[in-house]
């Protein structure tokens, strides 16, 4: 019998559980047009009798928010080119990698045939299919989302029965004392001798796996005369001689056999462990004929027993263990740790051992030459350390549970984190980064959150390059901030909490105004300023980056039209993030904003980072054409940080460069920074940028910047960052020129 034929799961289970409940299916398509077609298609599908609900998505952002609400969709048909060429690549890796989901079905379409991914990196983000646009005809899109549909459901049905298994596993458990191998094989033997009333001879029992019995097959369970015996082999009491022909025989025949002096009884569990059990009947007396029926009738729920004991072991190794790796799993660990005593736990420690840049490896290699990989990666962390307790928790992810005795020092670690492993000829490194956790310091959570934060710490130590990391309090308070920030960022954006500053641009020959940089802020309804540094990483993170870009646009838009309407022609500059300029709504919506507003593209400025502006350069550049083309000015933020080509800002659609904040710090104290702004100033000679200073807040600065020629900045020495209410007023109280 194979595992599968163990378990029948029926064939209309979910259909039957759930006949109404329709199957979610979602697009992902910046192309509206398209994206309707696709609707109108499938609007009229039904499989296993369930319609299909579809739902609908425009941009990567938002597709991350309705998955993150609906945990049931079962197909997404996913536009490989949006926001960037490989936004729909990133989603799928954020759903395998972040998420964790491995069942929901992704197919990837094109309107491009030449945007066809690799083979490789189908693998490597797990794609299920690709398709061109124009093939997905309303037969193909049917056959094709049903063909997924159904496979969805199989494989949630799969993870649905495995969890099943672990529930029956533990419930088990806790119903019989009689489940594991020794005290069931030893209750066995205490029954034997109550019904064949042995007084002066004894029991044995020995346990092998597959083909003939050996001499040396270890004894499970002894009593009477043989009591103290467990562990030992045949040979170790010289009864081989004795007794091996008549276990020999009983194998063979798979019967029992019943001899004037002793009892040999044969149970097998071939069907679930491939496991033989031989049980030697000394009774120093022939048994009666009554005796040999009852141990017959008795045999037969014994042999029950076997099967149950087996199957119960089977099953709590498809829960509890890799069974690729054959160690534990992440089940395993997780009910060690809910079951720990508190005593123990105050004592013990958690390492979480994360391999580098393992799905890399996977793609070159393979899946199943990595696991080879690792079953020797595991091999040797046991010889180093034999007795502490490993577990599987992820592709590429184990923990060792450790007790106070078994604590493993500085020493130990490093041996753990650089290993060189030699396969088929082939020496291979793996980098490993470790995270050390004191249970102690987690004794109120629970299992599922004491694992997730040890995975969280060494995923930081990871991204952060350290090799080896502990675990503090603060790390948890960091965790839980952030993500409370994260709410309150959403509710942030609903309610309108966030407000422009603006720092002056200064001529520092004259001392006049020439302009202005809004700045966003976010104050919370209680009052609170948050500062950018903690807000925009996070907005980055969460696409959220293109909803406050707009909004500063948005604010920088009506503060220009306000300062000429008082009189001061003066343009304000605000930032976009790379994001924005390869998201064509947040173009289009800035555009017109800008029409609407009746305002003079001269008085607007669009600042990008040096870094993002050559990342993809041959796609922003035509995007800063757009503007400039408008007269809105395109300024380059943190100039001299990149690593721009001579060629590309030769042909730069921009019509000002900043110099980074970090090379006027060390003016007149640096070579190198002295350098980068003649560098910087002689660029903007050369092809006729504006060159403007960022963050100048000494006179000493100011004089260095001047004498090279350099004549414009903003920085603390002229203004800080002032609220547009105020900017009026600071104006009329400037010298006038």
């Amino acid at each position: 019998m194979s595992e599968l034929e163990l378990f029948h799961f029926s064939e209309s289970s979910i259909v039957d559980k759930a006949a109404a409940a329709p199957w979610k299916v979602l697009s992902v398509e910046d192309d509206l047009t398209y994206q309707a077609s696709l609707v109108y298609s499938l609007q009229d599908l039904v499989v296993y009798e369930r319609p299909v609900q579809i739902l609908t998505a425009n941009s990567v952002s938002e597709a991350a928010d309705i998955i993150s609400r609906n945990s049931d969709i079962s197909v997404i048909l996913l536009d490989v080119v949006m926001e960037e060429d490989d936004a729909g690549l990133r989603l799928a890796s954020t759903i395998r990698e972040v998420l964790g989901n491995s069942t929901i079905r992704i197919i990837l379409v094109t309107g491009q045939p030449g945007m066809a991914p690799r083979n490789d990196v189908m693998v490597q983000y797990d794609i299920d299919e690709y398709w061109n646009k124009s093939d997905l005809i309303k037969g193909t899109l049917h056959s094709v989302v049903s063909s997924h549909i159904r496979t969805w459901r199989y494989l949630t049905e799969l993870v649905q029965a495995k969890q099943g298994l672990q529930m029956v596993v533990d419930a088990a458990r806790s119903i019989s004392s009689k489940q594991s191998l020794t005290s069931f094989t030893e209750t066995v033997l205490n029954e034997i001798e109550r019904i064949i009333g042995i007084r002066e001879g004894g029991i044995i029992c020995f346990a092998y796996k597959g083909g003939d019995f050996s001499p040396e097959a270890r004894i499970l369970a002894a009593s009477g005369i043989y009591s103290g015996s467990t562990k030992k082999t045949l040979s170790d009491l010289q009864l081989a001689t004795y007794y091996y022909p008549a276990f020999i025989a009983a194998t063979e025949q798979r019967s029992h056999l019943f001899d004037d002096d002793f009892t040999v009884l044969h149970f097998d569990t071939p069907q679930i462990d491939e496991t033989h059990y031989i049980l030697l009947v000394n009774s120093n007396h022939k048994l009666t004929d009554s005796h040999i029926n009852l141990l017959q009738v008795f045999s037969e729920n014994i042999n029950s027993g076997f099967t149950a004991v087996a199957l119960v072991n089977r099953l709590s190794d498809l829960a509890y263990r890799d069974q690729v790796l054959k160690s534990y799993n992440r089940n395993w660990l997780l009910r060690e740790l809910s079951t720990m005593p508190a005593e123990e736990k105050d004592e013990s420690s958690l390492i979480i051992l994360v391999v580098n840049d393992f799905t890399g490896m996977m793609v070159t290699f393979g899946e199943r030459y990595c696991e080879k990989l690792l079953s020797a990666l595991l091999v040797n962390i046991c010889d180093l350390h034999p007795n502490n307790l490993i577990a599987r928790t992820g592709d590429f992810t184990f923990a060792i549970l450790l007790n106070k005795e078994s604590m493993l020092t500085e020493e130990q670690l490093l041996n753990i984190i650089d290993q060189r492993l030699m396969l088929n000829h082939t020496v291979h490194r793996l980098r490993l980064t470790v995270a050390r956790v004191n249970l102690n310091l987690l004794m109120e959570c629970k299992a599922e959150q004491i694992l997730q934060l040890s995975e969280s710490t060494a995923n930081m130590a990871r991204l952060k390059g350290q090799r080896i990391i502990d675990y503090e309090p603060d790390i948890m308070l960091s965790i839980t901030a952030s993500h409370h920030l994260l709410m309150d960022l959403h509710s942030a954006i609903d309610n309108h909490e966030f407000f422009i500053v603006l720092q002056p641009k200064v001529n520092m020959t004259t001392g006049a105004t020439v302009g202005f940089e809004a700045l966003l802020r976010w104050r919370k309804p209680d009052g609170q300023i948050i500062s950018p540094t903690r807000f925009i990483p996070l907005a980055e993170t969460a696409g959220l980056i293109s909803h406050l870009d707009i909004e500063a646009a948005r604010q920088t838009i009506e503060a220009a039209t306000s300062l000429q309407k008082a009189g001061f022609n003066l343009p304000i500059s605000f930032n976009a993030s790379c994001a924005d300029l390869n998201h064509k709504d947040y173009i289009e919506s800035l555009l017109n904003m800008i029409v609407q507003s009746g305002l003079d593209g001269q008085m607007l400025e669009i600042e990008v980072t040096e870094s993002q502006a050559m990342q993809n350069y041959e796609y922003i550049n035509p995007v800063l054409k757009q503007f400039s083309d408008r007269g809105i000015g395109v300024s380059i933020d943190d100039f001299g940080t990149g690593y721009s080509s001579l060629a590309h800002v030769a042909n730069l659609k921009a019509t000002t460069l900043k110099i980074d904040k970090s090379f006027i710090d060390h003016l007149g104290e640096s070579a190198a920074g002295n350098h980068v702004v003649d560098m910087v100033l002689h660029l903007g000679k050369k092809f006729g940028f504006v060159i403007i200073a960022e963050g100048v807040e000494t006179e000493i600065q100011r004089q260095h910047l001047v004498n090279r020629g350099c004549h414009i900045a903003q920085g603390y020495l002229f203004s800080k960052p002032m609220p547009v209410s105020n900017v009026v007023e600071w104006l009329q109280a400037q010298p006038k020129i």
